[in-house]
């Protein structure tokens, strides 16, 4: 029987894990009677994603990124509607996607679970032209994300500290959100627009999200108080947030946002800011992923 083929692709600058001892984690927990692999290091921003158009041509069996969303999100993208599948090695910071799927943080683990991986087909979702995999959405989430990547640091503490400053003095603004043919006017502390649930660190931002569903979860986190938000942090952390009266949560193919101000935005973990509208959509089932044998739909 042949063997199948894996190229890890490596950011060495995601997160706060060391990746030098990488390739012996793989040696030692990988079945190399079924796999034969090799192993590319990424030297700048967009490299993973070049490495990754290339395994492609090379019809190499799968791709396993290692880092963060940001690395998983670049590594992804060329994989679309091709027999290439993407794997994920949790190696950036809040490594939101992986925790999704069950894969979790530790690294090791997470090379023995791709011995007896499966492979199941997701849905992948666009902001205007950009592609994204796990969450993307506008507001206070996407602030937190923009000034936290000004930072030369990574870790929980950079992105926690980030989150406290923002929360003292960030004021909600009035989007214009519409979907189907419902158009809602008021302002928002954040609107997320999920295919997967989990921005990292456990928090869980779209509780009900299905990576199958062919559906956008919109989740709107209404006008409150500071003191109500503080109050309700604890649902992100026990799946409960779309239980929460200030959240509401819709279901679409697409939609679009707009604002008169300008708008900080997030996609899969990085942070921007734009004064366009943007236009959210959903590519159903246009991805092979590997996932644990614990996955389940």
């Amino acid at each position: 029987m042949d063997k199948k083929t894996i190229r890890f692709i490596v950011n060495p600058f995601s997160g706060v894990s060391n990746k030098q001892n990488i390739n012996d984690l793989i040696k030692k927990s990988l079945d190399l009677t079924f796999y034969e692999y090799d192993l590319m290091y990424t030297e700048a921003p967009m490299h993973a994603n070049e490495i990754a158009k290339q395994s492609v041509v090379e019809n190499i069996d799968s791709v396993i990124a290692i880092g963060g969303d940001g690395t998983v999100n670049e590594v992804a993208s060329p994989l679309l509607n091709t027999p290439v599948s993407l794997g994920i090695i949790p190696g950036g910071s809040g490594n939101g996607f992986a925790m999704h799927l069950g894969i979790g943080r530790n690294m090791k683990k997470a090379i023995s679970h791709l011995n007896r991986a499966k492979e199941t087909i997701i849905d992948t979702c666009k902001i205007n032209d950009e592609f994204y995999l796990n969450l993307a959405g506008v507001g206070f989430d996407a602030s937190v994300a923009y000034f936290t990547k000004q930072s030369s640091s990574r870790g929980f503490k950079v992105y926690f500290n980030s989150a406290m400053k923002e929360a003292l003095k960030y004021e909600n603004i009035k989007y214009r959100i519409k979907y189907d043919d419902v158009l809602v006017e008021d302002k928002f502390l954040s609107i997320n627009v999920a295919n997967a649930s989990m921005f990292g660190y456990n928090f869980r931002i779209a509780p009900l999200a299905n990576l199958h569903d062919g559906l956008l979860d919109v989740v709107m986190i209404k006008d409150a108080s500071k003191a109500r938000y503080i109050t309700s942090v604890w649902r992100f952390l026990n799946s409960s947030l779309h239980k929460s009266p200030i959240v509401e949560i819709k279901r679409a193919k697409s939609l679009t946002i707009e604002s008169d101000k300008p708008m900080h935005y997030h996609r899969d973990g990085e942070g921007a800011i734009t004064t366009d509208k943007l236009a959210f959509s959903i590519n159903p089932l246009s991805l092979r992923l590997l996932v644990p044998e614990s996955y389940s739909l």
